[in-house]
């Protein structure tokens, strides 16, 4: 591998500190001011954070931990539940911006790291609390420790200790990370360089950081049927016949929104023409290359085939882009190209802006009729506030929906009405239909919410049964979200006395 260099330039670490810190705290000032309600999802980590655990039914456990954190802060405010999203992208801003300083020089540096913090799905992310936030903390960093490693004379064991505990702390942030150890493995078969300086003794000590991290998640799996796993198996559907296509150009093309028109095209331009492309030594190696290109494309190259078999969300290959802002980068500058690379930057700044306004002002979303876009984050404090008004006389409000039902917690928990779910097929689909569940021993008469207009998921395991009409709420620009609500009682179906 060739020799680290590093051109340490006050002005540029300022620049990228200042930069990057005032986009960031914008990003929260954002948050604070945004009339943006928590999403199903979000509600759903926000339930699982008032209940410290090792595992959650859908996710590793690091989500309900950081929401635990911040809200205990600074209480259940939306903007407290999502705090540490535009934390952890700066985060992995600055561990990207770093690798950069070390591999080529300051001003590419820069670049890298206002890059990473204005790709349209970091913008995005920033905004929500999901999983991505922190697992692209956790990979940055450790493809940071990976690259300073393979690029060091002889890597002190504490480098190998830090790659173990972010490679670790990535698993309880999203099972994704399994991709970063694959990427590993591709790059020791590929280069002999990296296979004299990674495996050595103190390797063995990642390996064992990593499996003492993670441990505490598969016991908790162990003693609940390993309920993450199989919902995770289930997602990926690895199974289903090789017959999806449209969903591979549908992922596909969803690509060039998440990371940017101009990175994604200059990745697969270079993923294309590797073997061809001359290198500027001032910049990028050959080398270097090679080994970012392995982990841009091990995660998007396993996901494209996800989709081809199954399917994949556009953000399953987020983990593909800290790699792929770092050599896109530093190859549009060596090509004589970087004038793209800043192009690239000032639109997504213009979008970082755009996006700043329509989050914070949901009348001009709807002046744009761009009001489907946030329907998933309004309305859901005055629906189940209403729904609440009709719950007196009943013993609990049953709900078989996941999305109205994390909200419900959420926006109506504080009431003196108890919320809980029916499994309505017996599998266990969600967290709530394990924890949260309907007990005929208890709820005799119930406020049933459906997103049915009908009694077919009632009429089979109640004998009583009361339509009472339609909550709808408005979402701006027509849009709406309607639920239907029964009075229903005598239960006779699974589990009744």
């Amino acid at each position: 591998m060739p020799e680290i260099r590093s051109i340490p330039t006050a002005s540029f670490l300022q620049s990228f500190w200042v930069v990057g810190g005032v986009l960031t705290f914008f990003k929260i000032f954002v948050l604070v001011v945004s009339p943006g309600e928590l999403g199903p999802d979000e509600s759903q980590y926000w339930f699982w954070s008032k209940d410290f655990a090792f595992g959650y039914f859908s996710k590793p456990p690091l989500i309900a931990w950081i929401i635990g954190l911040t809200t205990g802060v600074f209480g259940n405010a939306e903007w407290a539940v999502r705090l540490s999203s535009p934390f952890f992208h700066f985060g992995a801003a600055a561990f990207l911006y770093i690798t950069a300083q070390k591999l080529y020089d300051a001003r590419i540096a820069f670049w890298v790291g206002l890059g990473w913090l204005t790709i349209p799905g970091v913008i995005l992310s920033s905004y929500l609390i999901t999983t991505d936030a922190s697992l692209l903390f956790f990979w940055s960093g450790a493809l940071f420790l990976f690259l300073r490693i393979v690029t060091a004379e002889k890597a002190p064991a504490l480098d190998y200790a830090l790659l173990g505990a972010m490679i670790g702390l990535g698993l309880l942030s999203k099972y994704a990370m399994i991709y970063f150890p694959a990427a590993i493995a591709f790059a020791v078969l590929a280069d002999r360089p990296v296979r004299q300086k990674i495996l050595r003794p103190p390797l063995a000590m990642t390996a064992i950081i990593a499996t003492l991290l993670i441990a505490p998640n598969i016991w908790w799996n162990a003693q609940n049927d390993f309920q993450t796993l199989v919902h995770t198996a289930a997602n990926a559907n690895w199974a289903a016949p090789f017959s999806n296509p449209q969903k591979f150009l549908s992922f596909f093309a969803a690509q060039f929104a998440i990371v940017g028109i101009i990175p994604f095209a200059a990745l697969l331009y270079m993923t294309a023409r590797w073997r061809s492309i001359k290198t500027d030594g001032a910049q990028q190696t050959t080398a270097q290359m090679r080994l970012l290109m392995i982990f841009a494309l091990t995660p998007l190259v396993i996901v494209s085939m996800e989709a081809i078999i199954s399917r994949a969300h556009a953000n399953w290959a987020a983990t593909a882009y800290p790699a792929a802002i770092l050599l896109t980068t530093a190859f549009l500058f060596g090509a004589g190209k970087a004038w793209l690379a800043k192009t690239s930057v000032a639109i997504h700044l213009l979008f970082v802006l755009i996006f700043a306004i329509g989050i914070s002002n949901f009348g001009l979303i709807d002046t744009l009729k761009l009001s489907h876009a946030t329907k998933n984050i309004r309305g859901w404090a005055a629906q189940t506030g209403a729904i609440s008004t009709m719950a007196a006389g009943f013993d609990a409000i049953v709900i078989d929906d996941r999305a109205l039902m994390g909200t419900m917690l959420y926006y109506q928990g504080e009431s003196a009405f108890e919320i809980v779910t029916i499994d309505s097929n017996a599998r266990g689909d969600n967290h709530y239909e394990w924890f949260k569940a309907f007990d005929p021993e208890r709820h005799h008469r119930v406020l049933f919410v459906t997103t049915r207009d009908d009694d077919a998921h009632v009429e089979y395991r109640f004998k009583n049964i009361k339509p009472l009409g339609p909550q709808t709420v408005d979402l701006g620009n027509g849009e709406t979200r309607t639920y239907h609500l029964f009075d229903v009682s005598g239960y006779f179906g699974p589990g009744a006395l």
